[in-house]
């Protein structure tokens, strides 16, 4: 697999990030404001109510949503291969499982900053309490609840 090659020119704006003697980021970097900031970004898609169906369809960016909905799975049709593993990071409340699903993939973890979405994406994973609307997985998950700028994700 070809790696593309960083352009530190598109990043030049962003914020850098160091880790502190403890292996993670503190408060002695500068970082509370923006660890409150990821807080309260938590918060509230932690705190957002399920929306029904008739809610859903008359949503002023309804459109938006499927057209943003329709290139994921054709991304997912086009680059997931059978067996793949998935880290899909902001999974949120797991609207993309189905997709996985019938891309084959053999592996998912879901990781997301909002503990209420997480939940909610388990509840999705293990069968929606509407039996109507169960939906059996063919591949084993992990769902992470975590803000993915304060851990280390390595092989270790």
């Amino acid at each position: 697999m070809n790696k593309r090659p960083r352009d530190d020119h598109s990043f030049a704006s962003a914020p850098k990030r160091q880790y502190g003697a403890g292996g993670g980021y503190g408060p002695q970097q500068g970082y509370s404001e923006e660890r409150s900031s990821a807080r309260r970004v938590a918060d509230h898609y932690s705190a957002r109510s399920n929306q029904t169906l008739e809610e859903r369809e008359n949503s002023p960016i309804i459109h938006l949503k499927k057209l943003n909905n329709w290139i994921k799975s054709v991304l997912v049709q086009l680059y997931a291969r059978p067996g793949d593993c998935v880290l899909d990071l902001a999974c949120g409340k797991g609207g993309d499982l189905i997709k996985w699903d019938k891309a084959k993939v053999g592996y998912y973890v879901g990781v997301d900053i909002a503990e209420g979405s997480i939940k909610d994406c388990m509840t999705r994973y293990n069968g929606d309490t509407d039996q109507q609307r169960r939906k059996r997985f063919s591949f084993p998950a992990r769902l992470i609840c975590t803000d993915c700028y304060e851990v280390e994700m390595n092989a270790s």
